[in-house]
């Protein structure tokens, strides 16, 4: 990137920090959990079985006091143990499940199977304690606020020139002048993620040793965790250099807390209010028993859907987070898999130890590949969160050729059919919308069981990966102008 370089050499700094303090924590977290399960036969074809979870989830603590979060309400930085309690509510859930078998000829050939259930997921400590790699540069976590028994900074700076032997952040670390400070803030009514969870099949046996099936399965996500800054700048207000009299920018000036705590900048807040949607079709074949071979081969179809696939990734605007749903990072819409294990059968004729016990087996996984998002360049946006996604002007597979040759790299798609956003706007192309390449490995393996005395045995094996040694490219790079 020309410009990046030419700003690099003339010492322009778009945005920078420096973080002062002690983060290590120690936390505890309590749970318990009790579960009930029974199974009624209602008729001779219909079986019924129910099941009630509870989940008591409290939330991460210590007697530190050096857990802090951002709560306006109470005058801004609040810590646990002394303004609050707890960084959030306790929670005590209760979750049903409920299943079914049915045999519609009352045999054992033909069944139907349907479940549904609710999932609540415990709260991972990383959300709320290792948030290093967000992209506007705030606080990593709640231990990392400039309040409690161990207070932390994490100072910004953005927009400036350096100037020679002078500092580039203030000698005075501290809540004052025109420091500007990132937070970082949970959300006052977070709440456990759920999860509900149902499918239905239909399995049916082929002959002796073949079963067959084929359903549906899907769930719904709700109360996902999602980091968002909470004090978003307004949009193209970094390109404006318009500092008032105390010397904030005019970025720092068009923040939302900024009237009532003018030293604070990135809030980045975690919240419970991310959604997600997964549906597929899934089919298997497998074989129990027929002339020494075991195989299982599967097919899915899949379509997975959120906002936000982790919680250590910002959207591309805070205030708008349906403008992030789309194509979870996890989204393989197609995959094949499977497995085929043959006892090869021993030779009457010399001895036993050697043509005995082997077996050959192979497994086989064959899939689409994972979507990326393509990113401008740069900031376009102005708004410091580092996240503007480009525009889509062409078709990116138009015109690429994908075929791999010994030695050189492989265009994946067209790096013109993406440009950056006009100054001072939001990219257009949608979240997780271009696929990388696919994945397909054929594996095999040869085992040997070597009988020693009694119930001792010996086994040789023989591993081989991917024997075709097809290439599996990697995701391409996602910026405009970078490696697509």
């Amino acid at each position: 990137n020309i410009a990046a370089l030419a700003d690099f050499l003339a010492g322009y700094v778009y945005q920078s920090t420096i973080l002062s303090g002690d983060i290590r924590r120690q936390v505890d977290q309590n749970l318990s959990n009790l579960f009930a399960q029974d199974s009624w036969r209602l008729n001779r074809n219909l079986n019924l079985n129910l099941g009630l979870r509870w989940d008591f989830q409290g939330p991460m603590h210590n007697d530190a006091q050096d857990l802090s979060t951002f709560d306006p309400a109470r005058g801004g930085l609040v810590v646990v143990g002394q303004q609050i309690d707890d960084l959030y509510g306790r929670s005590s859930t209760f979750s049903p499940r409920v299943g079914f078998t049915y045999q519609p000829n009352g045999r054992d050939d033909l069944v139907v199977r349907g479940g549904l259930g609710l999932f609540y997921d415990t709260p991972a400590i990383s959300p709320f304690l290792d948030q290093a790699t967000l992209s506007n540069n705030g606080a990593i976590g709640v231990e990392a606020n400039p309040v409690g028994s161990k207070p932390v900074y994490q100072i910004t700076r953005n927009g400036y020139t350096i100037v020679p032997n002078q500092p580039i952040f203030p000698t005075n670390i501290s809540i004052s002048g025109n420091n500007v400070i990132n937070l970082f803030s949970v959300s006052p009514d977070f709440k456990p993620a759920y999860v509900t969870s149902y499918n239905v099949n239909v399995e049916k046996t082929l002959g002796h040793n073949a079963i067959v099936q084929i359903g549906y399965v899907g769930s719904k996500g709700r109360r996902l965790n999602i980091v968002r800054d909470i004090n978003q700048a307004a949009i193209g207000s970094g390109f404006v250099n318009q500092p008032d009299a105390a010397g904030f920018t005019y970025q720092q000036q068009t923040r939302p807390f900024f009237q009532q705590f003018p030293n604070f900048g990135v809030i980045d807040q975690l919240e419970s209010v991310g959604i997600s949607s997964y549906n597929s079709l899934q089919a298997t074949v497998r074989t129990r028993s027929w002339h020494g071979v075991i195989s299982q081969f599967s097919y899915t179809l899949a379509h997975n859907l959120d906002e936000i696939s982790n919680a250590t990734t910002l959207p591309q605007d805070s205030n708008n987070l349906m403008g992030d749903y789309g194509n979870a990072g996890s989204d393989i819409r197609h995959h094949v898999g499977g497995y085929l294990l043959y006892d090869v059968p021993g030779s009457s004729h010399g001895p036993a130890w050697l043509s005995h016990g082997w077996q050959l087996n192979t497994n086989i996984s064959v899939r689409s590949g994972f979507p990326f998002t393509v990113r401008a360049s740069s900031d376009t946006s102005g708004t410091g969160e580092n996240t503007t996604r480009a525009n889509q002007v062409a078709d990116p597979y138009a015109g690429v050729d994908q075929t791999v040759t010994a030695g050189q790299s492989v265009q994946w798609i067209n790096n013109k059919s993406f440009v950056n956003p006009a100054s001072s706007n939001y990219g257009s192309v949608a979240r997780n919308s271009v696929y990388g390449p696919g994945y397909a490995s054929v594996d095999l393996s040869v085992f040997k069981n070597i009988p020693l005395q009694n119930q001792v045995r010996a086994q040789l094996r023989l591993e081989m990966f991917n024997i075709f040694n097809r290439v599996n490219l990697a995701q391409p790079g996602s910026r405009v102008g970078g490696g697509l």
